[in-house]
C-alpha cells in the first residue's frame, strides 16, 4: 500500500474539516462557505485576506512544484 504524499495529505485535512461543518448539500458550498467564514475572520481580526491567499497560492504551487516538477 502506498503512503498518501504530503500533499495528497493535505487535501485529506481540508476534506476532514469540510465533513465538520457539512451543512450544505454540494461539496463545493461547503468550500465557499469555509472561505467566506475566514473572510469574515480575516476582517474582524485585522488580518487581509487577499494577502494570505496570495501567499497560499504561492505555498500550493511551490508545493505543487515539488511534487510533480511542474507549475499547476
Amino acid at each position: 500500500m502506498n503512503s498518501p504524499t504530503r500533499n495528497q495529505r493535505r487535501a485529506l485535512r481540508i476534506g476532514h474539516v469540510l465533513t465538520w461543518c457539512k451543512d450544505w448539500s454540494i461539496e463545493q458550498e461547503g468550500l465557499v462557505d469555509l472561505l467566506t467564514d475566514a473572510m469574515h475572520w480575516c476582517r474582524i481580526n485585522g488580518h487581509d485576506f487577499d494577502r494570505l491567499l496570495e501567499t497560499a497560492t504561492k505555498h500550493y504551487q511551490t508545493e505543487t512544484i515539488e511534487e510533480t516538477g511542474v507549475l499547476p
